[in-house]
């Protein structure tokens, strides 16, 4: 199973904003969106950094409830890891898991197409794993 199985049945809409959007809007938007990230972008193309929940708490440890007037810019992660549409479901896994990080978004050809989420690939792999399963099953009974 590739990363484009799993853009196939979620689909490409991402949810960006610009590197001036200050954090009381980003956090509004995650809880009404019900989503754990969202991209910064420096042109309609070009990812320039991602915000995450995990950094909007770090940025309140670090300066109170006045973080949530701070950019995107001051707080984002600049070096965003990004995967291709051909890559597997093991290899983003690892990618991941290595990063420790639990979103990643999906660029071919340098253009944005979708953006991968931890959930979305452990449930692909599920469902990878109950196909072989199920699989393995009709193999043994037709033995």
């Amino acid at each position: 199973m590739f990363v484009s199985d799993i853009l196939s049945q979620k689909g490409g809409l991402v949810f960006t904003v610009s590197p001036g959007t200050i954090l009381a809007q980003i956090a509004q938007q995650l809880s009404v969106r019900r989503i754990g990230s969202v991209l910064i972008m420096a042109d309609t193309h070009r990812v320039a950094g991602i915000v995450s929940e995990r950094d909007i708490v770090r940025a309140m440890a670090d300066r109170g409830a006045g973080a949530l007037e701070l950019e995107a810019r001051e707080v984002m992660t600049r070096e965003v890891q990004t995967c291709h549409p051909d890559d597997s479901i093991e290899h983003v896994m690892e990618m991941m898991t290595r990063g420790r990080f639990r979103h990643l978004p999906v660029v071919d050809h340098g253009e944005l197409i979708g953006l991968i989420s931890i959930g979305d690939v452990v449930k692909a792999r599920l469902e990878e794993t109950r196909h072989e399963t199920e699989a393995l099953k009709a193999y043994i009974s037709a033995g």
